[in-house]
């Protein structure tokens, strides 16, 4: 898929889970899901990246704060709904 498309299909799943996105760099995001209320609130960072030794590109999440177990689970929810 191309990075734009890609890039389309990821801010429309991440809104429809109700996360707010915020770009730092071209392709680097700093993404919050929950609210300062939410014992559940979970910060990370999302960059699409090109897949080394392969023409593909992909995303990197990577967790800033809450524990591991809570980010994995909302990662995993938005990587399972992509259609990529």
């Amino acid at each position: 898929m191309d990075p734009s498309d890609m890039l389309q299909e990821i801010l429309e799943m991440l809104d429809a889970n109700g996360c707010y996105q915020e770009q730092r760099d071209h392709l680097l995001y700093f993404c919050v899901q929950g609210n300062e209320h939410s014992e559940n609130l979970v910060h990370w960072d999302r960059k699409m990246c090109k897949l080394p030794r392969l023409p593909l590109s992909g995303i990197r999440f990577k967790r800033i704060s809450e524990t591991f177990i809570v980010f994995k689970n909302i990662a995993s929810k938005i990587a399972n709904e992509l259609k990529l």
